[in-house]
């Protein structure tokens, strides 16, 4: 079992570089259309918003990006590996999802699957 491990995780080590190039890519666009929208609805003033301290990308936006994960991986973003409350910057991303992604890949962890329900 440990080969098949050790192959799992050169596989996936392999496909590293695409998975951040498109992840970084995905949370620029993310954050920007965020700031935008921000940036015009925002009031003006000197007293600080509730807006500045939230996350550059909260934990049900992330979810988002598992169109990445299923097409560079071949496998979903489990909602539950996400960092709860989101990210301040992609680094912090990168760091915290990839080592978790490379986890599920080789089928370290377990993920929970969604039941899917018989059609009536």
């Amino acid at each position: 079992m440990e080969a098949a491990d050790s192959n799992l995780a050169k596989q996936f080590d392999a496909k590293v570089p695409e998975l951040l190039k498109r992840l970084s890519e995905w949370f620029d666009n993310e954050a920007t259309s965020i700031d935008d929208v921000i940036a015009n609805s925002a009031p003006s003033g000197t007293g600080g918003s509730v807006v500045s301290a939230r996350p550059a990308i909260d934990s049900k936006r992330v979810v988002d990006a598992t169109v990445i994960t299923e097409e560079v991986l071949g496998i979903e973003l489990p909602p539950e590996i996400i960092k709860p409350g989101g990210y301040e910057s992609f680094q912090e991303m990168a760091d915290h999802l990839v080592p978790m992604l490379k986890r599920v890949f080789t089928k370290e962890v377990k993920v929970k699957k969604p039941l899917v329900k018989a059609a009536a």
